[in-house]
């Protein structure tokens, strides 16, 4: 073997290395990554659930909202309400005599 064909086997080892090199640590950067994607999944399915809840949270609180009587507008509405029905039970007691 030649001098010259040492220089290029040298060369093609070190360059076989460094391949390798590169190879192994594609390899433990795409298992990070693929950890990583893991724990993100994760994380969006916990928000997503959290959202759900927060969500049906609000909606709950909405309707408690209508229902509340400390609203002046819905105690008017309440008030006429009873009122109409009190014209009703007079019409009713007039029909009855």
């Amino acid at each position: 073997m030649t001098e010259q064909d040492q220089i290029l086997l040298d060369d093609f080892k070190a360059k076989l290395r460094l391949l390798i090199r590169r190879h192994d640590h594609s390899k433990q950067e795409k298992q990070q990554l693929s950890e990583r994607v893991s724990l993100l999944e994760n994380e969006i399915a916990a928000l997503k659930s959290e959202n759900e809840r927060l969500v049906k949270k609000y909606d709950d609180l909405k309707a408690a909202k209508v229902l509340s009587v400390s609203d002046p507008e819905k105690l008017q509405v309440k008030q006429r309400i009873n009122k109409i029905v009190r014209e009703i039970d007079k019409c009713i007691a007039q029909l009855n005599v």
